[in-house]
């Protein structure tokens, strides 16, 4: 029983009790008063029994409207708690949850405990008017409500039957504060919500994309229960815009991430990210065969910037996503400029981020932007990494099929660097797959990296898969990947990425396709 019922049944129990007493006692006083006597001994019995009767009527009184007080709180949570979760249940509100812990941070058996709160959502937290998406949420957040509060209880896991968890839920968000000097306990708690989230999916077949992100507050001071929801927020926030499942807050998240976040939105909102190209070349064809679209900010104080110095700066500032989508639409406005004009064109491969593969909008997007410039799907590759593949396979499977019937192909990038991608292969309809430049740096000077790079080679072709290998410098790596039966090339040692003019340019003049012609 928790501590919310604990309280109710005592205070019915001082109700019920002081009613009686007080009807005892009123009952004596009546029969004292009937039964002969002296007036000395009436008064003294009347003296000490009227106000042990008054003290239980007072005592019932106060317990009467404290169970009706607690009665309204209970029907307004329920009914709060029926609009966010829809259900009218009595889980706790943010204001119930402060009050509880607040409560036991009074007492004396959790003084020298350290304190976590936890924030977390089981899926992005986005504003969406998909009614259904919206519909499946609520169902989900109702039934981890249902599962927290009886994993609390204990009822069925004895690890986590401590009363020293205490959880709420306000506005989507689940709120968990723990008393543990066992640091190692909140991570597995996590894991543990984060396998009913998951069980869910696989057993419920839930169609959106489940994947809990945790923002972890550790209590070195307590200030104020408020401030510290806000920085385990600002955590939780920060798992979501880098993909990571749990975020520990730090004061750094709270300082001003200075004026460089601000010139990278100031440089997307003047159209100074602008796309580059880098061929891939076929072994077997002996030419270009494709290319990917990489995004270079033109920056009119610094000059032309790679990702590695902009893009951290594009997550504080929230753009990234939105950089990403400038590139595609560029990127398919440059292959619509170069079919008008009659140039050789190949097909762009694109990366996408997992937020922008599975939101609501994104196969739109895709159609949208390709009508919107006449540019047929198949000039359109989309690579997309284990982390999104993994993030939720039913509707990752829903989402690249759709994308094969439009006519685009879809990519598994970094391939290799993962635990899970082997199975990836037999379940999810890539049509290439592109081995990470980890492998390559290797490839000349590893025997075991060559093993490696030969069995996925075989394992890629055995599900009639092309096979895509980054990060080509020399000519050793590529008589070694020659000798692999790797298909296509991508690297320096064929081409830089370069700006639309200069690889138009090399597409009409390089060394490597007029040696094969020869």
């Amino acid at each position: 029983m928790d501590s919310r019922h604990k309280r109710i049944s005592i205070y019915r129990v001082l109700m019920y009790g002081s009613m009686t007493a007080a009807i005892v006692l009123i009952a004596a006083i009546i029969i004292i008063a009937l039964i002969p006597a002296t007036a000395d001994s009436r008064l003294l019995v009347f003296s000490i029994l009227t106000p042990l009767a008054f003290v239980f009527v007072g005592i019932f009184s106060y317990s009467l409207k404290t169970l009706h007080d607690q009665k309204i709180f209970v029907e307004n949570l329920k009914i709060e708690n029926l609009y966010a979760l829809g259900k009218d249940v009595a889980f706790f509100n943010v204001e119930a949850f402060k009050n509880r812990v607040t409560s036991l941070r009074k007492k004396r058996r959790y003084a020298g405990k350290n304190q976590y709160l936890i924030t977390f959502t089981p899926t992005a937290l986005d504003v969406s008017t998909n009614a259904a998406r919206n519909k499946i949420v609520t169902e989900l957040n109702l039934h981890l409500a249902e599962f927290l509060d009886k994993l609390f209880e204990g009822r069925d896991e004895a690890e986590f039957s401590s009363r020293d968890n205490i959880f709420g839920f306000s506005r989507g968000v689940f709120l968990i504060y723990c008393f543990t000097n066992d640091e190692n306990y909140v991570h597995r708690l996590m894991n543990r919500i984060s396998n009913e989230c998951f069980r869910m999916v696989n057993e419920d077949k839930i169609r959106i994309w489940v994947q809990p992100f945790y923002g972890i507050k550790k209590i070195e001071e307590y200030i104020s229960l408020t401030s510290d929801v806000e920085d385990a927020l600002i955590a939780r926030s920060e798992s979501e815009k880098n993909i990571e499942s749990f975020t520990y807050f730090t004061s750094a998240f709270k300082e001003n991430s200075g004026s460089e976040a601000n010139e990278v939105a100031l440089g997307l909102k003047n159209d100074e990210f602008v796309p580059f190209y880098q061929g891939k070349y076929s072994l077997k064809e002996k030419k270009f065969v494709s290319c990917e679209v990489l995004a270079r900010w033109k920056s009119a104080k610094y000059g032309l910037v790679g990702p590695q110095k902009f893009i951290d700066q594009a997550e504080k500032a929230g753009i990234l996503n939105a950089i990403d989508i400038r590139i595609f639409e560029l990127a398919v406005r440059d292959l619509s400029e170069n079919m008008r004009r009659g140039r050789r064109v190949l097909p762009v491969s694109v990366n996408f981020s997992l937020y922008e593969f599975f939101s609501n909008t994104f196969l739109t997007m895709i159609t949208d932007t390709l009508n919107k410039y006449q540019v047929p799907a198949r000039l359109l590759e989309i690579e997309i990494t284990e982390t999104t593949s993994q993030a939720n396979k039913f509707l990752s499977l829903s989402v690249i099929r759709k994308l094969k019937d439009l006519g685009v192909r879809v990519l598994m990038d970094d391939f290799g660097t993962g635990y899970s991608q082997i199975e990836n292969l037999r379940q999810i309809p890539f049509d290439a797959i592109k081995i990470d430049k980890s492998f390559t740096n290797k490839v000349a000077e590893d025997e075991k990296t060559r093993a490696i790079i030969k069995f996925l080679v075989e394992l890629a072709h055995t599900n009639n898969m092309e096979v895509i290998v980054e990060g080509v410098e020399t000519k050793e790596q590529l008589e070694y990947l020659k000798k692999m039966k790797v298909d296509t090339i991508q690297g320096f040692y064929y081409t830089r990425p370069l700006a639309l003019g200069a690889y138009n340019d090399m597409l009409k003049s390089n060394p490597f396709e007029k040696e094969a012609r020869k």
